[in-house]
């Protein structure tokens, strides 16, 4: 057993070293696709991941008509967790504001009356919906109807959901078109040795070998180049990464960028280029057949 798993393997590199320019091509493109991919999705995720964890940033505050009573408070606080996309719903009372604002600014407020109505701290847990749940808010019947009742940072809750949404689209047609490239030269390296090698297969075609014999050093030598594209892929990145947080040391507020996932991208780019890696050998041997 062990000796025909030699035989096999070493059929693979002995194809691998006769192809090398080609092997090396589909090596490299494999590599700068997973590269480009691997890329955006890590930034989108972690951009993703960021755009979650701001304390505070978007949320929205919803006042509610001058008199509510303590009933309707607690029935716009179940409506309002009842819309999709809201995250944590804090209710702020009157009472609580206006003595905040007494203690921050005594001067302004001595001897006026509380001018605040009851008023909702509401969490948006899902940027692309934020105008939708503001719609949805201002329906409320105890929600007051001036066009200030509603406030959000609406153009920055835009920009980023539609920065996240350039990433996807960029990372999907990019990488896309390059792992179509990778895929086409790794089909082209591994028909080209089979091309080359057409006489010996049939010899041993009638000698008796079996398809699984004929087969599996050009899946392996489709799986080498996938995998070792993974591993140079996760390297460039692995690289990226620490030159740009060595480059953004000297901005305070992105000294604390996350550590890079080194060992979870390398088993996930390494996994998807020799995965990818087989996929082409098959269609290239399959191909093949035209040629007996």
């Amino acid at each position: 057993m062990f000796d025909r798993l030699g035989f096999l393997v070493g059929e693979a590199l002995i194809a691998l070293r006769r192809n090398g320019t080609l092997a090396f091509a589909a090596i490299s493109t494999v590599a700068v696709s997973l590269f480009l991919i691997g890329g955006l999705g890590y930034l989108y995720y972690q951009t993703d991941q960021y755009a979650k964890t701001l304390p505070g940033k978007f949320e929205m505050r919803v006042f509610l008509k001058q008199g509510t009573s303590l009933e309707g408070v607690q029935k716009t606080a179940a409506q309002l967790r009842a819309i999709p996309g809201v995250g944590p719903v804090s209710w702020i009372p009157r009472d609580k504001a206006w003595a905040k604002m007494r203690k921050d600014s005594p001067a302004l407020t001595e001897g006026l009356d509380n001018p605040y109505p009851d008023a909702f701290k509401v969490t948006i847990a899902d940027l692309h919906r934020g105008d939708a749940i503001a719609q949805a808010v201002r329906g409320l019947s105890a929600v007051d109807p001036s066009p200030n009742a509603v406030s959000y940072l609406r153009d920055e809750q835009r920009f980023l959901d539609e920065l996240l949404q350039v990433f996807k689209l960029v990372g999907g047609v990019v990488g896309g078109l390059l792992f179509v490239v990778a895929g086409v030269l790794i089909y082209n390296a591994i028909r080209l040795t089979v091309l080359s090698r057409r006489l010996e297969i049939r010899i041993m075609q009638l000698v008796g070998a079996s398809r699984f014999t004929i087969h599996v050093p050009f899946v392996i030598e489709g799986i080498v180049q996938g995998t070792i594209g993974g591993i140079v892929a996760t390297g460039l990145l692995f690289g990226g990464n620490y030159f740009l947080g060595e480059f953004l040391r000297s901005f305070a507020a992105l000294s604390n960028l996350p550590q890079f996932p080194l060992l979870d991208m390398l088993m996930l780019l390494t996994l998807t280029g020799a995965a990818y890696g087989i996929v082409c050998s098959e269609l290239a041997l399959r191909a093949r057949l035209q040629y007996r």
